[in-house]
Order: C-alpha cells, then sequence, then structure tokens
C-alpha cells in the first residue's frame, strides 16, 4: 500500500500552488472556515437567533 501526503494529493488533484484551480479552491476553504469560526463565535457568545 503506498502512502501520500496530503499535499502530495492536492498537488495531483487540484494542481500546484498558484493555479487558478488550486487558488479558487483555498479561497473557498478560507471562506467556509472562516463562516464556521464566525458561527462558533457567535454561539459562544449567545449572539445566534432562533
Amino acid at each position: 500500500m503506498q502512502v501520500y501526503s496530503l499535499d502530495e494529493v492536492i498537488d495531483k488533484h487540484l494542481g500546484s500552488i498558484s493555479t487558478p484551480k488550486r487558488d479558487a479552491f483555498e479561497a473557498e476553504l478560507r471562506l467556509d472556515l472562516l463562516g464556521k469560526a464566525i458561527k462558533e463565535a457567535r454561539l459562544q457568545r449567545n449572539l445566534t437567533q432562533q
């Protein structure tokens, strides 16, 4: 069984750093992580609306 690092898998499927496909993926990932962090902060401070 061959073991691959996460960087190798990302490079293979999305391309190397600074390619348009990779940049779009990383931008979407950053937005998702930011949204989750904001949601978590709002939950901790009881600022949610339900």
